[in-house]
């Protein structure tokens, strides 16, 4: 009996492995953006982001505050920013090596 326990915990293990999303999912390039004060903005950006993954942003985050100027390095990829968090909102697509204006805000 312990011998039918083990193989069904080798079993499950196996397909654990075998499912837990690796670094592949992620989508070569970055997502900058800027924040705070148009006239003296900081930077931010999300690094390799996963593929479909909805990210708000954390300098926005519960707050009334907005980034702005979306700049894709992603080469294969269009970005989508939302003018709410959790991918709410009006979306704005930013497509491959591509910087848009100061007027693009979002929380996403």
């Amino acid at each position: 009996m312990r011998r039918r326990h083990t193989v069904g915990a080798v079993r499950g293990a196996l397909a654990l492995v075998l499912t837990i999303p690796t670094s592949a999912s992620a989508v070569p390039g970055d997502l900058f953006y800027k924040y705070g004060d148009p006239e003296s903005p900081k930077l931010g950006d999300f690094e390799q982001p996963a593929f479909g993954e909805c990210l708000n942003v954390p300098e926005a985050e519960g707050k009334n505050d907005t980034a702005f100027a979306p700049d894709s390095t992603m080469q294969d990829h269009d970005a989508l920013v939302y003018t709410e968090e959790d991918c709410q909102g009006t979306m704005t697509k930013v497509p491959p090596v591509t910087t848009l204006g100061p007027e693009v805000k979002f929380s996403r």
